[in-house]
Parts: structure tokens; sequence; C-alpha cells
């Protein structure tokens, strides 16, 4: 769990570091094309004022024009006061204009045109006032001498100059659209710059998450394994901690029998022989029948802690036989019922195999005594092929998982360590019906150290 965790730190990591990279491009490109934006819209500003007032101009000078020749040909000297009004709008609409255009030039040829034409514009509306003069001349041909001799030289000189200011203009435009053009060329390698930099650092990050999830799935791997070699060393260490015990059970078993039992079998015929020896005082024969019922006790006693420690007919007669004498006095103990059913012949299993199956019948009994509060009880030996399997079935209350009783889990515990030892299957249900069944599978085969023979 904690690699899987490191594994999406990592992950996520990497992940928030290309989002950050990715956002950080996106906000610098829209910054850059804002920015572009801005200064192309402040050029065709300036560009459209530029050219609004050379128009202004041209068109206010034009009409002019226009109005002095009419009041020229105009014979009513009551009208001048109305052309000369018409002159006068005219004129402060251009001086207006080019008030408020001028603090926007930033070339200085432009500015030094400018200069001219404004210079130029006051001499050119100077030279208008002529028509209102009294002493006009009446006659026309005097008046069209004064308008090409006074006025139509400066007109020419405003008109040149103007086209001399479009003429900037249009070089202004053009450097302009180079400008523009310097722009997004500008903006397009700060965004190839910026994306190439993201994909470095997108490049990098995962490279480093890559190899970071690589280096924490070699070490969960080789963590699997050592976790792997420790069961399978506790698994032997189980295995050979059961054939140890075995063993000094069986010692202890035989010593037992062997040397305890025989000894109180001895003590047993030495009492008999004195109580029928003629003669014997009432006294004795009655100490001797008490102490030969305390031998038969003790005796008997012996026998059945060795057939607990190991039983002799195990080895001797093989398991089936061995389950059906301890159900025996099984159902002597406790008077609970216990029933043997055997399938799959009489053919020996391995000294381990029964061994096994016996130990898990008789703690999977000892429950059913101390916990289960059943009447009866079902043992099943099944061989089939190459597997053995042992289902052991009580009518009692069946499992209670609220972990109150803890000798009972430990039994469970045992059970299942012995079953797995052998390479088994251990598998313990509440039964639909009522009680608690345990089934144990065991591999005839795989499961073999040891084989002792019968007899």
């Amino acid at each position: 769990m904690k690699g899987m965790s490191s594994i999406r730190r990592v992950l996520v990591a990497g992940f928030a570091v290309l989002l950050l990279v990715w956002a950080f491009a996106g906000y610098e490109l829209i910054r850059s094309l804002g920015d572009v934006e801005t200064r192309v819209k402040e050029e065709h500003a300036a560009f459209a004022s530029a050219a609004d007032t050379v128009s202004l101009i041209r068109r206010n000078v034009l009409e002019a024009s226009i109005n002095v020749r009419d009041a020229l040909i105009d014979s009513d000297r009551a009208a001048r006061d109305s052309y000369r009004a018409d002159l006068r709008v005219l004129r402060d609409a251009v001086e207006q204009h080019v008030a408020a255009y001028l603090p926007q030039v930033q070339s200085p040829a432009e500015r030094e045109a400018w200069a001219k034409l404004h210079d130029k514009l006051a001499e050119y509306w100077g030279s208008l006032e002529f028509v209102f003069a009294d002493d006009l001349p009446t006659n026309s041909a005097g008046a069209a001498s004064m308008l090409r001799r006074n006025v139509r030289p400066i007109r020419k000189d405003v008109l040149a100059l103007l086209d001399n200011l479009k003429a900037l203009q249009r070089a202004s435009q053009r450097q302009h659209d180079l400008d523009v053009a310097s722009l997004y060329a500008e903006a397009r390698h700060r965004f190839v710059w910026i994306v190439a930099g993201a994909l470095m650092l997108g490049l990098a990050a995962a490279w480093f998450a890559t190899w970071h999830v690589a280096r924490l799935e070699r070490e969960i791997h080789h963590q699997r394994i050592a976790e792997t070699q420790n069961r399978l060393d506790l698994e032997r260490l189980s295995a050979r901690l059961v054939d140890v015990q075995e063993q000094e059970r069986r010692s202890l078993a035989r010593e037992l029998h062997d040397e305890v039992g025989q000894a109180l079998t001895a003590i047993k015929m030495s009492v008999g022989a004195a109580l029928r020896t003629p003669g014997t005082h009432p006294r004795a024969h009655a100490a001797l029948e008490e102490a030969r019922s305390l031998v038969d006790t003790t005796l008997q006693g012996v026998r059945d802690l060795s057939q607990l420690l190991h039983p002799s007919m195990l080895d001797d007669f093989g398991l089936p036989e061995t389950l059906a004498a301890y159900l025996r006095n099984f159902t002597k103990r406790t008077g609970i019922r216990a029933h043997l059913t055997h399938e799959g012949g009489d053919e020996r299993m391995p000294a381990d195999v029964e061994v096994c199956l016996y130990r898990i019948v008789q703690e999977a009994l000892t429950n059913v005594a101390r916990h289960s509060g059943a009447l009866s009880c079902d043992v099943f030996l099944r061989r089939s092929g190459d597997e053995v399997e042992l289902i052991v079935e009580d009518s009692g209350r069946g499992i209670v998982s609220d972990g109150t009783d803890a000798r009972r889990g430990l039994g469970l515990m045992g059970m299942r360590e012995r079953a797995q030892s052998l390479s088994g299957r251990f598998l313990i249900v509440n039964r639909s019906e009522g009680g608690a069944r345990v089934t144990v599978t065991l591999p005839v085969k795989a499961g073999s150290r040891t084989v002792r023979k019968a007899g």
C-alpha cells in the first residue's frame, strides 16, 4: 500500500507539473497575442486618424477655394459675411483636427512635414482675406488675376504638402505592416520556445515519474519475493515443528506405554497374586483390592494419555480404524454421538497426511465438545485419486464471529496451519441447517515426507 501510494503521488506530481507548464505556455501565448492586438489597434487608429485629418484638410482647402471663387463671382456685397462665416467654419475645423492629431505623430519626418503644412495653411487662410476687401476689383478679369496670383500658388503648396504627408503615411503604413508582421513572428517564435520548453519539461517529468515508478515497482517486486521466501520459510519451519512435535509425542507415548504401562501391569499382577494367597488378612485384602482398583484406573489413564499423544493404532492399522476407535471413546467421554463414514478403499496414506488428518479431527471434535452444544457430529473421509478430503460436521450453534473465545480461534489457526503445511486447503463455514462444517483437502503424494509401514 505504501508503494502504491508513492506511485500515485509521483504520477499526480508529474501531471501537475505538465498542467502548470502548459498553463504557463497558454498564458504567455494569450498575453503575447493581446500585446500584438493592442499594438495593431493603436497603429490602425493612428493611421486612420492621420488619413481622416489629411482628407479633411484637402476637402476644406478645396471647399474654401470654391467659396472664394463664388464670393468673387457673386456681385451681392451683402452675401460676403455669409462667405466669410463659411470660411471661418472650414478653417476652425482644420485647425481643431490638426491640433488633435499632432501629438500622435511619432515619425520625425512626418512631424517636420506637419509643421510646414501648419505654416502653409496659416498663409493660405490669410491669402483668402483679399476677397472681402473693400477695394476688390469689380470686373471678373481683375478678380481672377488676383485669385491666380494670391491664392492658387499657396493652394498648390498646401496640396503638395498634403500629398507628401499622404506618401509619408503610406510609408508609415508599410512600416506598420512590417512591425505587425515582426510582432506576430516574435509571438510565434516565443510560442515555439515556450512549447518546446514545455515539451522538454513534460518529457523530463514523465521520465522522472516513469523512473520513480519503475524503481518502486522493483522495490515492491523484491519485497514480494522476500515475503514469499519468508512465508515459505515459515511453512517449512511450521512443518518441521509439527514433525518434531509428533516425534516427541510418539516418544512420550511409547515411554508411557512401554515403561509406565508395563510397570503398572506388573504391579497389578503382583497385587492379584497377593490377593490369591491363602490366609491374607482382611484388612490387607481390602488394601490390596483398593490398590488394584487404583492401578486399573491409573493404567487406563496412561493408555488414554498415550493414545492422545500418539495412538499406536495409527502406525499399526491406519487412519480409518484409528478414527473409528477415537470416535467411540469421544462418544463415551462426552455423550455426543459421533459417526464415521469412510470412502475410497483401505490403501494406506503417507504418515504425515494421516497424522495431520487425525490431529485436525481431534481439534475439531474438541471444539464441538467445548463450544458447539451439539448432540451429534459426523466425520467423512474420502479418498479420490491424488487427494483426500476430510469433513467434520456438527449440529450445534455454529461459528460465532465475535472473537470472544481466543482458544477456539487458536485451534482453528492450528488446523489451518497443519493443512497449509502439507499444501492443502482448509475451510470452515456455518451450515444452513445449523452447526458448522470443517473441510480439509490434502494432496496425497505432494504432502508425503516420511512413510511408515503398517505393523
